[in-house]
């Protein structure tokens, strides 16, 4: 059986014991014979860098895979398949800029959806109970193969539905538009419902949902069950951070919905690993991936605690190498949270260079300047 399989039947998302890790570790081993042996481009990157597998000499040390920078994604297909064998291809960007083009075969999509799902599970996410779910996202009419909309989809999967709204959707002329009129006449209508609220997509405009009930004095009560899952960046419209915790205490007011139901998400579309909050709103590291700090500029492998970009190994995608690849995001790692989660965790501290890449939450925000005009 290969490493790849064992890794995608470990049940615990977060386990982190020997096993758990020679096992991840060989299905690295794995990943990277076979993009070495079926790309030419990374095979070259690896030979430039005189590479030798054997010189890693464990987990720890898988940092010395020669990565590749997320936005060369951006340019290069690196295909490590024939394209007949890529079923699914999804971009990383909005309405304009170069955009990353991120394909899968049958497996690789099969295994990215499996870590999304072994992920809820071990968080207690999933639930039989049906639920009405409120969209902040594309619909899929106007979603363009945009991973975002893609990713707040698949979040919508781990309970039954019993309706679901999409507030961002085609206008007169088919462009996509943020209908917050209609947000809030559905929250209404869920509202009079017995069911459980499910709330997926960009907080910026769950946010912007928020302010407009709280204008409206109006305050619903969606229980203990409800959830919110939220994916992209923390600025408004107006491109100012939204602090969690004002977010929090907003959702609790207007929705009833406690602070340790909201589950924040982070990832990208050339990694395709989601890292998602614990109660404690941290970012643990799942078992399918491995997480470095690096130094701009020298690479140097950093210590838990200290600031630099962040670089991100997983095997689970055979169509492309992205089984190592340097993020244009700053973190900080550490350990030891009180959730009970072992293993490290990961702090995110915004983004590196002066200009944003244009991601799918960015650009979806100028929607709501546009709501503003």
């Amino acid at each position: 059986m290969k490493w790849i399989d064992k890794l995608f039947e470990i049940e615990n998302a977060f386990c982190n014991d020997r096993e758990c890790n020679d096992i991840f570790f060989n299905a690295m081993k794995e990943a990277f014979f076979f993009h070495y042996e079926n790309n030419d481009i990374y095979r070259k990157i690896c030979d430039m860098e005189n590479f030798d597998f054997n010189s890693v000499g464990g987990v720890d040390e898988l940092y010395k895979i020669p990565h590749i920078i997320v936005d060369a994604f951006k340019w290069y297909d690196f295909l490590s398949i024939d394209r007949s064998q890529v079923v699914s291809t999804l971009t990383s960007s909005g309405t304009s800029g170069q955009k990353s083009h991120i394909s899968w075969d049958a497996k690789s999509k099969e295994r990215q959806g499996l870590m999304r799902e072994k992920i809820m599970a071990s968080y207690g996410y999933i639930s039989d109970k049906k639920v009405n779910y409120l969209m902040f996202s594309y619909s899929p009419e106007v979603s363009e193969g945009k991973g975002a909309a893609y990713a707040h989809i698949m979040y919508s999967g781990f309970a039954p539905q019993n309706e679901k709204f999409f507030a961002i959707d085609a206008d007169e002329n088919g462009m996509p538009k943020f209908f917050s009129d209609k947000v809030i006449e559905k929250l209404k209508d869920f509202s009079e419902e017995s069911f459980p609220l499910r709330v997926i997509g960009f907080p910026a405009f769950i946010y912007e949902t928020l302010l407009e009930m709280e204008r409206l004095s109006l305050k619903l009560d969606f229980g203990e069950q409800s959830l919110i899952i939220i994916g992209g960046g923390w600025k408004t419209a107006q491109n100012r951070s939204i602090p969690f915790e004002q977010f929090a205490e907003l959702t609790k007011k207007h929705l009833g919905i406690d602070g340790s139901r909201i589950v924040d998400i982070y990832g990208f579309v050339e990694h395709g690993v989601p890292y998602m909050t614990c109660k404690n709103h941290r970012f643990h590291i799942p078992v399918f991936s491995k997480v470095f700090i690096r130094k701009p500029g020298t690479l140097e492998v950093l210590k838990e605690g200290e600031r630099g970009l962040i670089h991100v190994l997983t095997p689970y995608n055979y169509a492309q190498p992205t089984i190592s690849v340097l993020a244009t995001d700053y973190g900080v790692l550490h350990s030891n949270c009180t959730c009970g989660i072992t293993g490290q965790y990961l702090e995110l501290k915004g983004r590196a260079g002066m200009k944003k890449h244009k991601g799918c939450a960015i650009s979806a925000s100028e929607l709501l300047k546009a709501n503003r005009r």
